[in-house]
């Protein structure tokens, strides 16, 4: 069982002081998903991966720190709209506009992770339509990001199993498709193969559902493209 503490902050968009409650340091025991989620204990402590000033409504992952624009960025419409956007959930909110902050800074690759965290957060809430739109905004900014020489993994490939996973529980198994293709032409190291290989079988199968690569490294026979 974790056990939480508590966090006193002062914003540093507004200066006004926040508590946060924190759960105290967890690891994972077991496979992670095709989109590096970790298995528990971690993976139920998303909810304090990001934290919200009940004050401005300004998100990150320690609203003690801010960078130089992300006060501009917490006052436009669209960011004041996301904050408490009905159609996700609460913590996917603060995600979503976690992400619209990296992005407006120009940082689309951790924009990117911060929408994938969200879609998380929509998976164990239960909604689906939301999970969907987080992935292909995550899609969608970790292209971008590819475009300004930004990856969130160095291995060659880790990047684009990712896309693979995103686009395939996205539903966009078509794209999925073209990317496993073109990246297993390039002979990727085998754990980046055997995951590329599993997003076949599953996007043959036209599976929306997680996976872990634990079950990637089970099932390492190609299927046909």
């Amino acid at each position: 069982m974790l056990h939480p503490h508590h966090l006193n902050t002062t914003c540093a968009v507004c200066g006004e002081t926040c508590r946060f409650t924190i759960p105290e340091a967890a690891s994972s025991v077991g496979s992670r998903d095709l989109d590096t989620r970790p298995a528990e204990p971690l993976r139920s402590t998303i909810y304090a991966w990001v934290k919200r000033c009940p004050s401005c409504g300004y998100c990150a992952p320690d609203p003690g720190k801010a960078q130089e624009g992300a006060a501009d960025v917490v006052k436009l419409p669209r960011y004041r709209g996301q904050l408490d956007a009905r159609k996700f959930p609460g913590i996917a909110n603060t995600f979503l506009c976690w992400s619209i902050i990296q992005e407006d800074l120009g940082l689309p690759a951790r924009a990117a992770w911060a929408s994938l965290h969200a879609a998380w957060v929509c998976d164990d809430e239960g909604v689906d339509v939301p999970a969907r739109i987080c992935r292909k905004r995550a899609a969608d900014l970790l292209r971008r990001g590819w475009e300004k020489g930004e990856r969130l993994a160095a291995p060659e490939g880790a990047d684009e199993a990712l896309l693979a996973d995103l686009l395939r529980r996205a539903g966009r198994f078509r794209e999925a498709r073209a990317v496993v293709k073109e990246m297993l032409e390039k002979n990727p190291e085998p754990v980046i193969a055997d995951i590329l290989r599993l997003q076949a079988r599953l996007i043959a199968a036209s599976d929306r559902g997680a996976h872990t690569v634990a079950e990637a490294r089970r099932f390492r026979h190609p299927v046909p493209l």
